[in-house]
């Protein structure tokens, strides 16, 4: 859920994402028009982990 995801790799294996803080590399990211958008969906994520 971190905003710093930058390009990692792509051409064969289709276009992959790597987060700056975790390191987790996936082929999805989300976009938000806003930052209070993010934030909504963020805050849901941690209330549902509760």
């Amino acid at each position: 859920m971190s905003i710093r995801i930058y390009p990692y790799m792509g051409f064969m294996t289709g276009q992959q994402y790597q987060c700056q803080d975790c390191e987790n590399i996936s082929p999805i990211i989300l976009e938000f028009d806003t930052e209070e958008a993010y934030r909504a969906v963020f805050q849901a994520r941690l209330e549902e982990e509760e």
